[in-house]
């Protein structure tokens, strides 16, 4: 087991706000390797006691645990100044004689093509593993070259591509519904299913946010890798073993079976929105483009919306639609798949009967189907039926180091795995850039846009 983790961008608002307080959650629950330490690293002239002192304070605002099982990470800690760039700052940090070693990337993607190679440089064997945060890459062209690095610079340690969207709890949730439940599998099909969507609709603004996500969009930010992972959970086939390989293998040939997307129909199958000044609730908000922070100039989206085909014969003839969206009226996380109307005789006797729709929670633990029951004088009642699993013990990222620390790749992305999300949505990033698209307003607090007048040809 990994016994240790060196931290490059340990100053990085990802290490306060999110990796140390899912380490105190370990730490708590004495799940982690005895002895455990944490190396971490930045462009920064801080000593040990420093660095100590600046998680001790993130912790207290960020992390759930006793002050005791904090106290017991901050002992762990310890920090080097470091170039990630440099081979010789590295391998210095890493060591030649090392304890079973994480390294953990929490960096901004433009360094990784810089940081790989140094890495390679230094001496990480088969027993070690790196991780690298999302997003991989920037389009296809870059994550191909990133998976070329990785394969050939660093054939050895294990390599985990982090979405913390395929936590366990998310995966499980999905997974074990469909595949430990006989009623559900036998009608995920285009049989009985009508389209899926997969939403990400949040009332929050940029909340401090602008250096990233204007850079990003919501295409990028969020469909690209969070809910395109989501997608896949839907789309694939049970796997063959529970494991990593059979688990990794059918992910990737689920998103393999999405069809690209044609400059024809990309009128018709995206939308791209951008919020204006408007009141969510009782708060006013200004205009994105008003926000601190933001380059109006760059034409950023805040909504985004993508409808996929699906060449298999499992799910021919299904749309799957996966939105993302900030500032809106109302919240809304979850997979909702609609399945098909009654035939038409049924429909007759009883008018106005409303297909079923199975909703699974992305935030919140929930399971809800609506159904039709019998209501008086030979009506029909459309009512909600709803399940709710137990509360997660821990967060998406304590479940995720867990995993790195055991060296169980299950719950990570493969490297064409994320070639395949990228083959997907490049095109729709060309033709958004190129203006094909229209950037569509709604106010903050509002509903989100909808599909702009299609051209004759993508009609």
């Amino acid at each position: 087991m990994i016994e240790r983790m060196v931290l490059f961008g340990a100053s990085g608002d990802l290490t306060s706000r999110l990796l140390m307080p899912a380490v105190t959650q370990l730490a708590e629950a004495e799940l982690l390797p005895q002895p455990f330490t944490i190396v971490g690293s930045a462009n920064r002239d801080w000593t040990t006691e420093e660095f100590r002192q600046h998680i001790a304070e993130a912790l207290k605002e960020h992390s759930t645990v006793a002050p005791a099982a904090r106290d017991a990470v901050v002992r762990m800690l310890s920090f080097q100044p470091a170039d990630v760039t440099q081979p010789k700052d590295v391998g210095r940090l890493i060591g030649d004689d090392h304890p079973d070693t994480l390294v953990y990337l929490a960096l901004p993607p433009g360094l990784l093509t810089s940081v790989l190679p140094a890495l390679a440089t230094s001496k990480l064997a088969g027993s070690d593993a790196v991780a690298i945060e999302k997003p991989f890459g920037t389009d296809l062209a870059s994550a191909r070259r990133l998976n070329e690095i990785l394969r050939i610079q660093l054939p050895e340690p294990t390599i985990f591509r982090i979405d913390h969207f395929l936590s366990n709890e998310l995966v499980q949730r999905v997974i074990v519904l469909r595949f430990l439940n006989r009623v559900f599998e036998p009608i995920f099909n285009a049989v009985h299913v009508e389209r899926v969507e997969v939403n990400w609709l949040e009332s929050l603004t940029l909340e401090g946010r602008a250096s990233y996500y204007d850079g990003a969009g919501a295409l990028k930010d969020m469909v690209q890798n969070h809910l395109m992972e989501v997608m896949t959970l839907v789309l694939m086939e049970q796997p063959a073993k529970l494991g990593p390989g059979s688990h990794r293998a059918v992910r990737v040939e689920a998103l393999r079976a999405v069809a690209t997307p044609t400059a024809e129909r990309m009128r018709r199958d995206t939308i791209r929105g951008r919020y204006t000044a408007g009141v969510i609730g009782s708060r006013r908000v200004p205009s994105y483009v008003d926000e601190p922070g933001v380059d109006p100039d760059r034409n950023t989206e805040t909504y985004a919306s993508l409808t996929v085909d699906v060449d298999n014969p499992r799910w021919a003839g299904v749309p799957f639609t996966l939105r993302s969206g900030k500032a809106l009226r109302a919240d809304s996380a979850e997979i909702a798949i609609h399945f098909r109307p009654l035939p038409q005789y049924l429909l007759a006797q009883w008018p106005g009967v409303e297909p079923n729709a199975l909703r699974i929670g992305l935030k919140e633990p929930y399971v809800r189907l609506t159904t039709t029951l019998n209501g008086p004088e030979r009506t029909a009642e459309r009512r909600e039926l709803e399940a709710r699993s137990s509360a997660p013990r821990f967060t998406a990222y304590a479940h995720l180091i867990q995993e790195m620390l055991r060296g169980d790749p299950m719950l990570f992305i493969a490297g064409d795995e994320a070639e395949e999300a990228w083959r997907i949505i490049d095109p729709v990033l060309n033709a958004w850039s190129l203006g094909d698209v229209p950037l569509q307003e709604y106010p903050a607090g509002g509903e989100p846009p909808g599909p702009a007048f299609a051209t004759a040809s993508g009609a």
